[in-house]
């Protein structure tokens, strides 16, 4: 049976089927025929040079991914496959055939139904006379059944002068999760960006590129994109995950562009204007699609955002149902322009993101936001939003947010040594749910009613684990909900990325803020008393085990990223919040 893949085509291939494949396709001889030549590891990486992967999860069906590297780049491809429910394929339950172009780069999604609930299968492809190594993928449990659901959560994993140690960790020592919940940040759309990339170690290359800075460049075209996940997804320990576990998977900003909002860039601070680009929002939402395992359909004749809606839930048994937003496509702009000066609002330089995106005057923002009317989530999206967490049946219900929603202050209000207008509160960010406090107060107070909700998020490459009100200013008695937030995989550190910040400005440089921000565990403490455990420094990953009782959130640092040799200790780090408490407790 062969499928031509065409680019809104989403193939499902039905598990019920009977087996149309024969072995042939997987020794490269027929049963009468000798044995060809032996295949190699470097036969398999030539092939399939960014593995294969699984995602989506459902009772009853999963998707499968893999791309094939052709010789003629204007090959259409025949691929088969084969899944079983063992390792040995002596049990297969699907086989077939596709065919894959260049439309979509050679990359090939098929949907996999009439699965087992909870039950691990084992899936390979056969193309240009190689066979694929082997993945293993696993169904969610049915909603009544009353299991255990254990996962993790992931984000940011630059690549650039930085090493996957995390992800060898996970593949090494977390045999038992049932899935992986990926965050955003798969990719990072720059080359050699100053403010956070390193020049030392492995780094990409971009086909066409945009010039943000002297050294540093931004994708710009559907080739770049293409090729950031290529380069991504050739490391081995990425792929050994990618073969280990089905991942549920989001975007955040760096899919496209760094603190971006709908189809607007924000790399030159409006120096150059508005930086709206759809044909460059679009081509990242295709590389994106082509590149991820999603149980989702591209309308590619559609104009953004009608083009891809990746905001889903997924149902993990009894206990658990996963919701999963988009805080990217729909979200306004931020309240205050990166381009000119309003000392008003504290903002003392032009086109830069300090005092417009970062580092501003709560006393002074508050009321302009409460003015503005912005939202992060648009009037769809936070209908669906509530309306699926009011109605989930399932006793814990988790929100697979990018952004923090977490009140994040630092209070300089204490250094006597500061000029007068710095001695003040000021939030670190406004490009997470803090730029859009009305909203986040309507939806803290819709998961109050709820009850059960922990948050789970990435994007700020740092461990948190928080409790959530609806008003952080004057918190009741009761917490709304928890949030864990994971730390990178490889990005740079929160800590050190707020350092190289300051000391990149003169201004606040001066003023002695390097010292303060080197010690930013303490500042976050101090300033908010919310958060009950932070680590500014970390790269890792976090585990989540939950259950109809609790759910146990643990952090796992890895030694150094930049590292590639990866020497030191792992560190694992423990939280939960029991059913019913909205409360957090070592």
């Amino acid at each position: 049976m062969s499928h031509r893949f065409h680019r809104r085509d989403f193939l499902r291939i039905v598990a019920a089927s009977s087996a149309a494949t024969s072995l042939a396709a997987f020794t490269g001889c027929d049963d009468d025929a000798e044995p060809g030549p032996v295949q190699t590891p470097e036969d398999v990486a030539r092939v399939y040079p960014q593995g294969l992967a699984s995602g989506d999860p459902k009772p009853d069906s999963v998707v499968l991914w893999t791309r094939v590297q052709p010789e003629d780049a204007a090959a259409v491809i025949t691929v088969a496959y084969e899944v079983a429910a063992d390792e040995d394929f002596t049990q297969v339950v699907a086989s077939g055939e596709l065919s894959v172009g260049p439309d979509t780069d050679h990359t090939l999604r098929m949907k996999v139904t009439g699965l087992t609930a909870y039950t691990h299968y084992w899936y390979r492809f056969a193309a240009l006379g190689i066979t694929s190594d082997t993945g293993r993928t696993k169904t969610a449990p049915a909603p009544d059944q009353d299991v255990p659901v254990k996962f993790a959560v992931a984000s940011c994993q630059d690549f650039n002068g930085r090493y996957y140690h995390a992800w060898k960790v996970l593949a090494d020592t977390e045999a038992d999760l049932d899935f992986v919940a990926f965050l955003g940040d798969y990719i990072y759309e720059t080359a050699g960006d100053e403010r956070f990339q390193s020049e030392g170690g492995r780094q990409v290359t971009l086909t066409d590129g945009l010039q943000i800075s002297a050294r540093g460049k931004a994708a710009i075209s559907l080739a770049d994109y293409r090729g950031l996940y290529k380069q991504y997804k050739s490391d081995p320990h990425l792929q050994r995950a990618h073969a280990l576990y089905p991942f549920v998977t989001i975007w955040d900003d760096h899919e496209f562009a760094d603190d971006c909002w709908q189809d607007h860039a924000t790399h030159f601070n409006e120096a150059q204007g508005d930086e709206q680009n759809t044909a460059r929002r679009t081509a990242a939402n295709q590389a994106w699609f082509e590149f991820i395992p999603v149980d989702l359909e591209r309308d590619a004749g559609a104009s953004f955002p009608d083009d891809l809606r990746i905001y889903r839930s997924l149902r993990f048994g009894k206990h658990a149902e996963l919701v999963l937003t988009d805080l990217r496509s729909y979200r306004s702009d931020h309240v205050i322009p990166e381009g000119p000066i309003d000392f008003l609002l504290g903002k003392f330089e032009e086109y830069t993101a300090i005092g417009a995106r970062q580092f501003v005057q709560k006393s002074q923002f508050d009321p302009r936001e409460a003015e503005s009317g912005v939202t992060m989530l648009g009037g769809p999206q936070k209908q669906w939003l509530l309306d699926t967490l009011r109605a989930s049946t399932a006793t814990w219900k988790l929100w697979g947010s990018e952004v923090m929603n977490t009140q994040l202050l630092v209070d300089l209000s204490r250094f006597e040594s500061l000029p007068e207008n710095f001695r003040d509160t000021f939030y670190f960010t406004l490009d997470q749910w803090d730029g859009y406090r009305t909203e986040r107060a309507e939806v803290m107070q819709a998961l109050e009613e709820v009850g059960n909700v922990v948050v789970l998020v990435g994007d700020i490459h740092a461990h948190y684990a928080s409790e959530l009100h609806v008003d952080f200013d004057n918190p009741g008695d009761r917490p709304a909900a928890v949030e864990f937030v994971c730390p990178g995989i490889s990005s740079q550190a929160l800590q050190n990325i707020t350092v190289q910040t300051l000391e990149g400005n003169q201004t606040l440089s001066d003023l002695g803020l390097v010292d303060i921000a080197r010690e930013f565990d303490r500042e976050v403490y101090m300033a908010n008393p919310h958060i009950k455990f932070t680590d500014n420094l970390a790269n890792g990953y976090l585990r989540v085990d939950l259950s109809a009782a609790e759910v146990q959130a643990t952090w796992v640092t890895v030694p150094d990223v930049t590292d590639e040799a990866m020497t030191g200790d792992v560190v694992r780090t423990v939280r939960r919040t029991a059913a019913g408490s909205n409360r957090i407790t070592e």
